[in-house]
């Protein structure tokens, strides 16, 4: 494809609206991935939150039941005390035998509720002390949520001004390609996953697929009378060292 005389200039222009265009790529990318971590921010703290208020339904639930062992426990008590007075009362052998045997299971009840009323005690203790935890660490959640939002409003604020010059740029750069150039540049740019069109020639091979170049291929790069494609990425080539010199950023 000829160009005319100023095959470097053109490709000086190809080059540096390719670094345009990746680093809005890498600037875009850079505004999504901290908004990523602003979500899993957000998405920690409401785990958080649904957590905490899990395990204060759980610990009032607890609470109840210790309350109605309690009671349990106090009802048992009273009926062995209210017994004990009516022993002497107590004349024949088969109520002796019921008295014996109400008593025992009412000890054995007795024992039993104490024994869960500890466990209930213990667990209830350590759910507590969770929940001081919960606190402390639902504190450091919003502290670091609210300093990423303001990180992130910054950071955005300053990158939307660098987008808005290198779009600016970008419109400006575009002004001078002729459609069919751009309209090349447009397909390469999509067909590669890297975003690379221009590809520098490093010895003798191409920059970016790393293939060796034929002789041919290198002697029409160094006329500069067309751009010429690789012949195995399609990339167009250039010599090293040439169209980055005057670049302000490099891709």
């Amino acid at each position: 494809m000829d160009v005319g005389p100023s095959v470097q200039e053109t490709l000086a222009l190809v080059y540096r609206l390719q670094t345009i265009d990746s680093e809005l790529v890498h600037i875009i990318g850079e505004i999504e991935a901290a908004r990523a971590h602003l979500k899993g921010k957000e998405d920690g703290l409401s785990e958080l939150s649904l957590r905490i208020d899990a395990e204060k339904r759980e610990l009032l639930g607890l609470s109840r039941e210790k309350k109605d062992k309690e009671e349990e426990l106090r009802t048992n008590e009273h009926i062995i005390s209210e017994n004990k007075k009516k022993n002497k009362e107590l004349k024949h052998s088969r109520e002796i035998q019921a008295y014996m045997a109400e008593m025992e299971f009412r000890r054995d009840e007795v024992e039993r509720l104490q024994d869960e009323i500890l466990r209930l005690m213990e667990t209830i203790e350590t759910l507590e002390g969770t929940q001081e935890k919960r606190a402390a660490e639902i504190a450091t959640y919003r502290e670091e949520l609210e300093t990423a939002k303001t990180d992130l409003l910054e950071r955005q604020k300053e990158r939307e001004g660098e987008i808005a010059d290198l779009e600016r740029e970008k419109a400006s750069l575009m002004e001078n390609f002729p459609e069919t150039l751009l309209d090349q540049y447009k397909r390469l740019k999509v067909s590669h996953k890297n975003g690379l069109v221009v590809s520098r020639i490093q010895g003798e091979t191409c920059g970016v697929c790393r293939m060796v170049l034929p002789p041919r291929t290198m002697t029409e790069v160094k006329k500069r009378q067309k751009i010429v494609p690789c012949l195995h990425c399609q990339r167009w080539l250039y010599l090293e060292g040439e169209i980055e010199k005057g670049e302000k950023r490099t891709v």
